[in-house]
């Protein structure tokens, strides 16, 4: 545990859209630890407008774009102009551990990380451990910069975008998923929405999608289905997103970024999980963020705890949660 009282932290995560959401959980716990410290958050550059127009406890958010060597050399720059008292990367990457290890040697800033791959030995506790993702973030920082006090609980520090509250009637569906094996059947979408819509005909379908190729595949797919009029499809840019979403009642959909988006305006949420695990991609109050799962399946863990499969001819992870559960299920919260 460090004992030194920074002014400035630049807290590193080069990771996807969802983790980067997350990693705001230990940028909490680190600012409650250095309350009067500025933070800087450091993220991939195509997923820092997503944090252009809402306020988190991070400063200033920083981009990173490494693909080469005047990215670095750029970032080297930013570095010296910030001037850091520490450096604290959440999730190790392989380059980023040889540039800020380098950095650390020239220009003698502490720089501590958690190489979540490591499976045990090393300083984080609990080291190698599965548990919620957000909780191995909040180990790092506590066993790095903790004061040894009460080791950080992700129950407490859940990610916050902070923006003025405005209530929707508005239900978000997320459909898409980074993998095939990860969403939920389109049909039972469509099965959703006019049960939706039966039963609340004012509440608008908001489904957010990207520009991508297969985004468009999936909107053609669903409208074959047959859509109510309610359903509205988004194509919002990153730093628009949060206020297109922001004061919605709930978000259903498969467990995406956007989840993590919906969880972290303070939307009610909940999740279908299919080939991984709710306990370490969920790590949220599953009485505010309920979700579908199907435990005990002997093709999830055939080869790890989890499947890793792109494409699954079977999909009983997920095809067996029936939308009429799911509507039975979200009742009041449909209301």
């Amino acid at each position: 545990m460090t004992s030194i009282s920074p002014n400035k932290i630049l807290i590193v995560k080069n990771r996807a859209m969802g983790d980067s959401v997350m990693g705001l959980s230990t940028v909490s716990y680190i600012k409650s630890l250095f309350p009067d410290s500025v933070i800087y958050y450091a993220i991939p550059a195509w997923v820092a407008p997503l944090f252009e127009n809402i306020e988190t406890d991070a400063d200033e958010i920083i981009p990173l774009k490494l693909k080469g060597f005047s990215d670095w050399w750029h970032l080297r720059k930013q570095i010296l102009e910030i001037a850091p008292d520490i450096i604290y990367e959440m999730h190790l990457s392989g380059r980023t551990e040889k540039f800020f290890s380098l950095y650390k040697k020239l220009y003698k800033t502490p720089y501590y990380f958690h190489n979540h791959h490591l499976k045990s030995g090393g300083e984080v506790f609990d080291q190698g451990v599965i548990k919620a993702l957000i909780q191995r973030d909040l180990d790092g920082a506590w066993s790095f910069l903790g004061d040894g006090g009460k080791k950080p609980s992700y129950l407490n520090f859940s990610p916050k975008m902070k923006m003025e509250a405005h209530s929707k009637d508005q239900v978000i569906l997320g459909i898409v998923a980074t993998r095939e094996t990860k969403k939920w059947p389109l049909s039972y979408y469509a099965k959703l929405c006019h049960k939706i819509f039966l039963d609340s005909p004012s509440t608008k379908i908001l489904i957010p999608l990207s520009n991508s190729e297969e985004d468009l595949k999936a909107e053609i797919e669903l409208k074959k289905e047959g859509l109510p009029k309610t359903v509205e499809f988004l194509r919002s840019s990153l730093n628009e997103l949060p206020k297109n979403l922001n004061g919605s009642k709930l978000y259903i959909g498969n467990d995406t970024g956007l989840k993590h988006i919906a969880v972290a305006l303070g939307i009610k949420t909940c999740t279908f999980f299919g080939p991984e695990p709710p306990n370490e991609w969920h790590p949220y109050d599953e009485s505010e963020h309920p979700y579908f799962y199907i435990p005990n399946l002997e093709c999830r863990t055939r080869e790890a705890h989890y499947c890793g499969l792109h494409h699954c001819e079977s999909m009983i992870c997920l095809n067996q949660i029936l939308p009429e559960e799911v509507i039975q299920s979200l009742q009041e919260n449909l209301k």
